[in-house]
């Protein structure tokens, strides 16, 4: 009796064992897997979008006080913002900050920016001639000529040419 007690309680040891050396693996796999998100600079916008609880946080890169390099991403507040030129995150100037638009991109889910397939407008996102956006219900074209990078002007704003509404 005492060795069959013996047994089940090595391994009962030997299970919790594992278990705790799996959960320290998937904790490792995790951190290196934010490291490596965080120092990647070429994500398409897609497998960025794909990976917010992998890339950096704003308070994580403020708090590491180091420069990011051109098209590293990172989030703030639910939102994925690519850097578009290096930069030392400074608190005062976070990426939805007025005039950080130079420094901090949104990056939004894609569309084709088609009339068939609209990008939904958001403020500081790079519009180009011949794209298609909607907005407030609305769809637009950014005229011939147009390009907004970023654009800080919604569609539809009284007398500006770059918008063309279409329906």
């Amino acid at each position: 009796m005492i060795r069959h007690r013996e047994t089940s309680i090595l391994a009962q040891r030997a299970q919790e064992q594992e278990e705790q050396r799996k959960a320290r693996a998937q904790e490792q796999a995790l951190r290196l897997a934010r490291r490596a998100a965080a120092a990647e600079t070429a994500y398409t916008d897609e497998e960025a979008l794909e990976l917010p609880d992998l890339l950096p946080t704003w308070e994580e890169t403020l708090a590491a006080g180091a420069q990011l390099a051109a098209g590293t991403c990172l989030t703030k507040d639910g939102q994925v913002y690519r850097v578009v030129q290096a930069v030392t995150p400074q608190a005062h100037q976070p990426p939805d900050g007025e005039g950080m638009l130079a420094v901090y991109r949104p990056v939004s889910p894609g569309h084709a920016g088609t009339a068939d397939d609209p990008i939904p407008w958001e403020y500081g996102m790079d519009c180009l001639a011949g794209q298609y956006f909607s907005y407030e219900g609305r769809i637009y074209r950014v005229a011939a000529g147009g390009d907004m990078i970023p654009c800080v002007w919604a569609p539809g704003t009284a007398g500006l040419w770059q918008w063309e509404l279409i329906e």
